[in-house]
């Protein structure tokens, strides 16, 4: 027999904290806060843990002693008053500093649940175990649910009953809900990848595209044997579903985000076919790390996503009635509040025809809020920019400007898999200023970033990136600015790349080249330079921000221009680069369900 050596990956010694609390609690409810300490690769930390204090600003509401677990939780937390908490977490010495994601309390706001629909172990061509999965996503994500989905095409029944028997002993009662489900894996032309969720696992069997080799097959076989309400059916990008063709009855949302790369455009795709679907993101994670997710590298080269559920409570049959009814939005990874309504038509959900169309909503960021855009029927119809210095504004004594790379991940071609990573690297020097610290603003991928301090010049900056979809920025503080202060690049040659290449359009090669962005140009607006490469406009972009910008704004809009069937999403944008998507909402078209 063959005989396959395990390899244990364990921790290193403690570089941060990091944690997990419901998104929403009501006015005096209790709730419990979960603290994770872990190593720069993200791993639980190993050796001495210190001791930790939880802080909603200066106000000590709990402590922890020295010598825990990387692991532990903090029970019986309340606040009476509504409005928005943000705790922090401090070791006893104060060296080390971690951030929590944002509590709503409010006694009106729906509850938000988090979960991750996709992921991989060693089952697939992942690594780890389906019992790291899912201690993973229970105790080290702290998610409320989540879907093991292993390809069909690599797994056998005993694999299909271990991940039955997984959904049944990780499953905890008013805590965590595993849900079963499997990636119905093929080409393109026969209709990509799916994910296919069960609402319960007794007696489910995987409906595997060695016999069910095409989407309609898929969608015939599941309602053959399946009551249409207790299956899910979620296609994804970067191995691109067939946005022409869908089951209302099954596939209500779409993967919009993954560790593959930002994909709005294929939600868009299935919107514009006249889909009523909405928006999730996963992490597609293969090191069996659902829900809190380092990068790997090369194909996975991002934080996955994670999805958020508005539901009632947090029950199994809740959560599901809420995805097929698409109460749902999707995050690049970062716990955003976001609320949205159209009217009083709720995120996901499709109205009666009115000629009012107010658009508003709250979005409560992890940091500071870049951007917030209205969407409609496929183009950006209104945007507010949050960040953006009054132009003209002299230079202070110190400058934090952001230098930001940005590539589209649009297929050139209908039906085909995504663009790939577009890879930046070289060399950036700062000339007429002093350079005196730079920083990644992203959740850091060592295997893609670097960032390194020219240690005899430190005007020098060393560095490498990549994007698809989304935007990395690198966050600049100059001092001594003089008039002709500049930023040079020297960008080498490289190749695009990624799993789930594309079929018609090759990954291209990137050519070496030079640029330079001049702060005069920042001072009135940004400095932004194109640089084409195989059909796309790649851009780099310099411009300054507000120092402390809103972590919470409201926003509205009055439509003005309507039409039956139109329908609105909202799309928010971090300073950080983390980004937000809410479901859809659909004013008139037909009656609604």
């Amino acid at each position: 027999s063959l005989r396959i050596q395990p390899v244990r990956v364990t921790g290193s010694k403690i570089a941060g904290v990091h944690g997990f609390a419901p998104s929403v609690v009501r006015p005096g409810e209790a709730f419990t806060l979960s603290l994770r300490a872990q190593d720069r690769y993200y791993n639980r930390a190993i050796g001495a843990i210190p001791g930790w204090k939880v802080l909603a600003g200066d106000q000590v509401v709990a402590t922890l002693p020295a010598g825990g677990s990387a692991i532990q939780t903090v029970t019986g937390l309340r606040f009476a008053d509504a409005g928005v908490v943000r705790l922090t977490i401090q070791s006893e010495a104060g060296d080390i500093v971690g951030s929590v994601n944002p509590i709503l309390v409010s006694a009106e706001a729906e509850k938000i649940y988090w979960g991750d629909t996709h992921g991989h172990s060693g089952f697939a061509e992942g690594i780890g175990t389906p019992d790291r999965f899912m201690t993973w996503a229970r105790d080290d994500a702290r998610l409320d649910f989540v879907t093991h989905s292993e390809h069909d095409v690599w797994m056998d029944d005993l694999e299909w009953r271990q991940l039955q028997d997984n959904v049944r002993s990780y499953s905890e009662r008013g805590r965590f809900i595993a849900y079963l489900g499997y990636e119905w894996t093929t080409r393109n032309i026969y209709g990509g990848h799916h994910n296919v969720l069960f609402r319960t696992a007794q007696g489910r069997e995987r409906l595997a595209t060695q016999f069910y080799p095409t989407l309609s097959e898929l969608y015939q076989g599941l309602r053959q044997r399946y009551a249409s309400e207790d299956v899910l059916v979620i296609p994804h990008a970067h191995q691109a579903g067939n946005y022409r063709l869908s089951d209302p009855q099954l596939q209500p949302l779409i993967e919009i985000m993954s560790q593959h790369g930002s994909f709005e455009w294929f939600g868009r795709k299935y919107l514009e076919h006249g889909h009523q679907v909405g928006f999730t993101a996963a992490s597609d994670n293969h090191l069996s790390q659902p829900g809190y997710t380092a990068p790997k590298g090369r194909g996975l080269s991002q934080r996955g996503g994670l999805g958020a559920v508005m539901a009632p409570e947090l029950t199994r049959d809740a959560l599901f009635d809420s995805m097929r009814a698409r109460r749902t939005y999707a995050t690049t990874g970062e716990r955003m509040i976001m609320q949205t309504r159209v009217n009083d038509v709720s995120m996901g959900q499709r109205s009666g025809y009115t000629k009012t169309r107010l658009v508003a909503g709250t979005v409560i960021g992890t940091a500071p809020i870049a951007e917030v855009a209205v969407i409609k029927n496929g183009e950006v119809v209104w945007r507010e920019d949050y960040l953006g210095e009054q132009q003209s504004q002299r230079f202070g004594t110190e400058e934090t400007l952001y230098l930001s790379f940005n590539s589209a991940s649009v297929p050139e071609q209908p039906g085909d898999n995504p663009r790939g990573w577009r890879p930046w690297q070289g060399r950036i020097k700062v000339l007429e200023a002093d350079l005196v610290n730079v920083q990644a603003t992203d959740f850091f991928n060592a295997d893609v970033q670097q960032l390194k301090q020219d240690e005899q010049d430190p005007n020098t900056v060393y560095f490498s990136t990549a994007t698809r979809g989304d935007n990395s920025s690198i966050a600049l503080t100059l001092a001594d600015i003089k008039r002709g202060a500049r930023i040079e690049l020297a960008l080498e040659a490289a190749t695009e790349f990624g799993s789930g290449p594309p079929i018609f359009r090759r990954h291209q090669q990137v050519a070496a080249t030079s640029v330079e962005l001049t702060l005069a140009d920042v001072k009135q607006d940004k400095a932004q330079v194109s640089l084409p490469l195989g059909g796309y406009e790649d851009t780099i972009e310099l411009r300054r921000v507000v120092a402390g910008g809103p972590l919470e704004k409201t926003f509205e809009w009055q439509d003005q221009s309507i039409r039956q069937g139109d329908y609105y999403y909202v799309r928010a944008t971090q300073l950080d680069g983390a980004m937000a998507w809410t479901s859809p909402i659909w004013i008139g078209g037909y009656p609604p369900r």
